[in-house]
């Protein structure tokens, strides 16, 4: 709300002419604390003045205002000129502020003209805050600073500024922030020394309206002694791709920047990864995948820069790729017939694909249909699959060898399994042997006694049966006939 008054108050009355303070416009018309006001005030001579004046200053005053326009130049009868004032409200409130305008007739007279405006400044409702209480000497810490908008409508052109040699790029630019909405701007500052220290921040944007507001606020900081506190940690990552997801995790109050993670095996790094900058009491996580050629222990280790200096924190783990081992063996042998079936077993970290069984082909073993050869195809990490194997064998062994091939991160491996014949089967098998050895002796000890039994003893028992029937026969038509005679 402006409001302004008519009164003259006049050093030495001007007899020829009639000067005067017009209009006195302020823009914008509700402005707030921090806004840039534009004041125009009006001066005139009066069409029925008989002289001319010459303007020598206009200026405006009031609390924490004071600005001043000189030499403004002559006005004729009838004549007008406008002098703008540029202003800032530093605090909500009604504000009265002075115009006065200096000047000198033809006839030597001077005078001076003065009119008084009020101008009613809100406060702002677009707001400056931060989350960042306290932060770290000795390094760089990062300041958020808020600007939330409390208006009905959206703010435009937001310019945020903390203007401080010891904030890194000061300012910051957004198109616009919405109705009832906020956002957040990051700064990196550097305290050397702690205690309390504070950051004066500017915003500057415009309404929907077109009006350009200005807000300033004193944000104050709490700067601590550095305590740098920062632990790495390792764990195989739980979607079975084999990775290994490296944790870092920041205790301390300082603010980690300048990250590199290395992976080395055997002293050479097989890997290399940035991390974004970490702020105290947070973690933050990134996945290595498994390193092709490389099982066994990989060391990983941080660098970092906190507190102005470098430091490193390493932590080791085993990476183990891919790797099938035949298990669950179990083994039925007929004769040189033998049948392997169990588990191809994936005991790694990553994925086995290609994975292919095959019985050795030696002097003492041969692969066999139906199953000489397995093709098992992709075997997940801790994942297993069946499968079955026939070969042939020589009586004189008790291990088979078996040829395990399969694919891990693009290169192909190639090792033998020997799986051991059962004893039992074993055993079983002499022992069937041996029976069989002993009905064979028995047989050739009843051979030897038919034998000793001469012709008869020779001939199968049907043709003997046979044989006494056609004698008994013939001995009894014998008989018979002698009878008859």
């Amino acid at each position: 709300m402006i409001i302004i008054t008519a009164g003259i108050l006049p050093l030495v009355t001007a007899q020829q002419s009639d000067v005067t303070i017009g209009s006195i416009n302020v823009t914008p018309t509700n402005p707030s604390s921090g806004d840039a006001v534009v004041i125009n005030a009006e001066l005139k001579n009066s069409e029925t003045s008989t002289g001319s004046v010459k303007i020598s200053q206009v200026s405006i005053d009031g609390p924490s205002i004071d600005e001043n326009a000189d030499d403004i130049g002559k006005l004729g009868p009838g004549t007008s000129v406008t002098v703008p004032f540029s202003v800032v409200f530093d605090e909500p409130g009604q504000k009265k502020l002075t115009v006065t305008m200096y000047g000198q007739e033809d006839t030597g007279s001077v005078f001076s003209i003065q009119k008084p405006v009020y101008v009613s400044v809100e406060r702002d409702s677009t707001l400056l805050s931060s989350t960042t209480e306290t932060v770290a000497a000795g390094g760089l810490a990062p300041i958020n600073i808020t600007v939330s908008n409390g208006d009905n409508e959206a703010i435009t052109g937001v310019q945020l500024t903390v203007d401080d040699v010891r904030v890194e790029e000061p300012q910051r630019t957004r198109g616009s922030i919405a109705s009832g909405s906020e956002q957040t701007f990051q700064y990196d500052a550097y305290f050397e020394s702690p205690g309390q220290h504070s950051l004066t921040s500017t915003i500057i944007y415009q309404t929907s309206d077109g009006v350009t507001h200005r807000t300033t606020e004193t944000i104050p900081i709490t700067v601590e002694r550095p305590r740098v506190n920062v632990d790495l940690s390792v764990r195989a990552n739980s979607n079975q791709s084999g990775g290994t997801v490296v944790e870092l995790t920041n205790f301390g109050n300082t603010y980690l920047s300048d990250i590199t993670v290395n992976a080395a095996a055997n002293g050479d790094i097989v890997a290399r990864k940035l991390l974004s900058n970490l702020q105290s009491e947070t973690s933050r996580s990134l996945t290595f995948e498994p390193e092709s050629g490389v099982s066994g222990p990989l060391e990983f280790t941080a660098r970092y820069e906190a507190a102005g200096k470098t430091h490193s924190v390493s932590a080791t783990t085993n990476q183990a790729l891919g790797e099938i081992r035949l298990t669950s063996v179990e083994t039925t042998q007929g004769g040189k017939a033998v049948t392997i079936t169990g588990d191809a077993a994936n005991i790694g970290r990553t994925n086995a694909d290609g994975v292919l069984l095959s019985i050795a082909d030696t002097s003492s073993t041969t692969p066999v249909s139906p199953s000489g050869e397995y093709f098992v195809g992709e075997i997940e990490a801790s994942e297993f699959a069946t499968f079955e194997l026939t070969a042939s064998v020589q009586p004189d062994i008790n291990t088979i060898p078996v040829n395990v091939g399969y694919v891990v991160e693009g290169d192909r491996i190639q090792q033998t399994q020997r799986i051991p014949l059962s004893v039992d089967r074993i055993n079983a098998s002499t022992e069937a042997q041996d029976a069989a050895a002993v009905a064979q002796q028995s047989n050739d000890r009843s051979d030897d006694r038919t034998g000793s039994a001469g012709l008869l003893g020779s001939l199968p028992l049907l043709p003997i049966g046979a044989v006494v029937m056609i004698l008994v026969i013939a001995i009894g038509t014998y008989r018979w006939r002698r009878v008859t005679q």
